[in-house]
C-alpha cells in the first residue's frame, strides 16, 4: 500500500523557546550533597554543570502548601540550611566550601544562587531574557552577564564565558514524497544472556549527559547497562522496595535534563510504586509506596504525558500525575477510553494506543476509535494476587510489554508485541509462550490504521521488551520461563527493521 503526499514547501519560523529554555535551566540548576567533610562538600555536578566560584543554597523540603478549597498540593515551602562556594570542579564531581551551616548533611538538595543579571544586547532581547529571570538589568557589571549574538546568547561568570545558546535557524525545506511499506521485516543480533527472567526494561539518562543506559528490571533488582557499540556492560544496580515489579520507565519529569526512574510495583493486591533518581553514582528510591502504576505516554513530552491509574485487584481511575519534591501528586483527570490499561500504553502523533483487559489492541484518536484488533497484551510478567475477579486465592495476573516508537524510511511507526501462548499456558501453573512477535500500526485511507507483522527469526519464548534508543537503536529483552525459578533466563538482542 503505497501512500504519496502533495510536494509542498514547508516554512519553518524562528522561535526563541529554545535559547530562552536554555537560560532557564542555567539559572535553575541543581544538584545533591553526596558528602560533608570538615568545611568542605562534595557535590554530584561535575564539568559543564557548575564553575569555580559559582554559590549554591542547601535547601531541604519544608511545609506542602494545600489549596484551602480544592485540597490541591501547589508545592512545598524549602528551607535552607547553609549556603557553599565552588572551589574545585572535576569531571563527575565538584568541591564546594561552606560558607554557612545550619544542618548540612548527606543528601540535601543543592540549587544555584544568583543575584542580580545583567544583560548586554537589544531592548527585544532584554524583554525575552526578563520572561526568565526576576532581576536583569541593562548593563555589564553583574557577577553573570547574558550578552547577546547574531547566532544566541551566551553567558558570562565573572568574566569568564561558560555557556552558549544557539538561536533556531529559519530554514525552508521541502516535505519529501514519503509512502507506507506493505510489509516490514528485521534483522537481529545476539547481544548477551541475563541469569534470571527480565521483566520490563527502558533506557535512561541518569546523569542528564546525554548518555543513555539500559535498566532492565528483574524480580528483586534493576541492572543498568552502559550501551556500547559492541555488548552492553552492566554498570550499576539497585534493590527494589518491597512488592512483585511489574515494568520500570524513565524519564525527565523536573526539566532538569536527568531522567528518573518510575518502578511500578504490586503490594498486597494493590498499586505500590517508587520513584528513584541517581544521587552520586548510585540509584536510590526517594518516593515509595505510591497507590498508582505510572507510565509517561510520550517520552518526548514527558511531564505533559505522566500519568498514573488505580490498581486495587483491578484497574480504576486514570489521572495526570506531577513531581513535588519529594511526592506523586494528582494534577487533574485524564480523559482515558474505555478499557484503558496504563501498562500496555502509549501515545503518538495524537493517537493513544493500549491493549485492554481482553487482548484487543485499540488505538483512539481523541473520542473515535479507529484501530482495534484481538490476541494481543499479556507477557511473563505477572503477580500473584490474593483474590481476583472472584477466582480462588492465588491467582495469577499478567501484564503488558510497552508499546514502542520506532522510525522506518524517515517515518515514525507505533510498535507493539504480540506473545504467542503455548498449549500448556498455565499447566502446573507454569506460563508458557512459544515466539515473540513484533507489529507495526500503519496508517490506512482516511484516519484508520492498519497492522503489519515484522518477519524475521522466531523471538523464544516471549518477548519482555522492546526498547528504542535517542539515536534510534532498536533493542528486544526476550523471556524464558522453567518449571523451576533457577531455570527462568532471558537474551537481549539488536534488531534493525527495514521494509521489505
Amino acid at each position: 500500500m503505497r501512500r504519496f503526499s502533495l510536494l509542498v514547501v514547508l516554512f519553518v519560523g524562528v522561535a526563541f523557546s529554545g535559547w530562552v529554555e536554555g537560560l532557564r535551566g542555567f539559572f535553575s540548576r541543581e544538584g545533591y550533597v553526596v558528602e560533608v567533610t570538615d568545611g568542605e562538600v562534595i557535590l554530584d555536578l561535575g564539568k559543564g554543570k557548575v564553575h569555580v566560584g559559582e554559590r549554591f543554597k542547601v535547601v531541604k523540603p519544608g511545609e506542602k502548601i494545600v489549596h484551602p478549597v480544592t485540597g490541591e498540593v501547589l508545592g512545598t515551602r524549602e528551607e535552607v540550611l547553609g549556603r557553599v562556594k565552588v572551589s574545585e570542579v572535576e569531571e563527575r564531581f565538584s568541591v564546594a566550601e561552606i560558607l554557612e551551616d545550619r544542618g548540612i548533611v548527606k543528601g540535601l538538595k543543592v540549587r544555584v544562587e544568583v543575584g542580580e543579571v545583567c544583560f548586554s544586547g537589544s531592548r527585544e532581547g532584554l524583554f525575552k531574557v526578563s520572561s526568565v529571570l526576576e532581576k536583569v538589568r541593562q548593563g555589564e557589571d553583574c557577577e553573570y552577564v547574558v550578552r547577546e549574538f547574531e547566532g544566541g546568547v551566551g553567558v558570562e561568570f565573572n568574566g569568564r564565558a561558560v555557556a552558549f545558546f544557539e538561536k533556531p535557524i529559519p530554514v525552508v525545506r521541502q516535505r519529501e514524497r514519503s509512502y507506507v511499506p506493505e510489509d516490514f521485516s528485521f534483522r537481529s543480533k545476539f547481544l548477551i544472556s541475563f541469569n534470571g527472567l527480565p521483566l520490563s526494561a527502558d533506557t535512561c539518562d541518569l546523569f542528564g549527559r546525554g548518555k543513555e543506559y539500559l535498566a532492565v528490571l528483574f524480580e528483586n533488582k534493576l541492572e543498568f547497562y552502559e550501551i556500547l557499540r559492541g555488548e552492553p556492560v552492566k554498570f550499576t544496580s539497585m534493590y527494589l522496595p518491597a512488592g512483585y515489579p511489574v515494568s520500570v520507565q524513565c524519564a525527565d519529569l523536573e526539566g532538569s535534563g536527568k531522567d528518573l526512574i518510575i518502578i511500578n510495583l504490586i503490594s498486597d493486591g494493590k498499586a505500590s510504586s517508587a520513584v528513584a533518581r541517581v544521587v552520586g553514582e548510585s540509584p536510590v528510591v526517594v518516593i515509595d509506596r505510591i497507590p498508582y502504576l505510572m507510565a509517561v505516554l510520550d517520552k518526548e513530552r514527558p511531564q505533559e504525558t505522566f500519568v498514573g491509574q488505580r490498581f486495587d485487584m483491578e484497574w480504576g481511575e486514570v489521572k495526570k500525575l506531577k513531581i513535588s519534591g519529594n511526592s506523586v501528586t494528582e494534577a487533574g483527570d485524564f480523559e482515558a477510553p474505555p478499557g484503558f490499561r496504563v501498562d500496555g500504553a502509549m501515545m503518538m502523533e495524537g493517537l493513544i494506543i493500549f491493549i485492554d483487559g481482553d487482548g484487543y489492541l485499540r488505538a483512539y484518536r481523541g473520542p473515535d476509535q479507529v484501530f482495534s484488533k484481538e490476541g494481543f497484551g499479556t507477557s511473563y510478567t505477572s503477580v500473584e494476587l490474593p483474590v481476583i475477579y472472584g477466582e480462588e486465592e492465588g491467582s495469577g495476573y499478567h501484564f503488558y510489554p510497552r508499546p514502542f516508537k520506532v522510525k522506518v524510511l524517515k517515518r515514525y511507526f507505533a510498535g507493539v508485541v504480540r506473545n504467542v501462548t503455548s498449549p500448556i499456558f498455565r499447566f502446573l501453573d507454569v506460563s508458557k509462550f512459544t515466539e515473540g512477535e513484533l507489529y507495526l500500526l500503519v496508517p490506512r485511507k482516511g484516519k484508520l490504521l492498519d497492522i503489519k507483522k515484522v518477519q524475521g527469526r522466531k523471538m523464544e519464548e516471549a518477548v519482555q521488551a522492546v526498547v528504542v534508543t535517542k539515536e534510534g537503536r532498536i533493542f528486544v529483552i526476550t523471556g524464558r520461563k522453567g518449571t523451576i525459578p533457577i531455570q527462568n533466563r532471558g537474551d537481549l538482542f539488536e534488531i534493525e527493521i527495514n521494509p521489505i
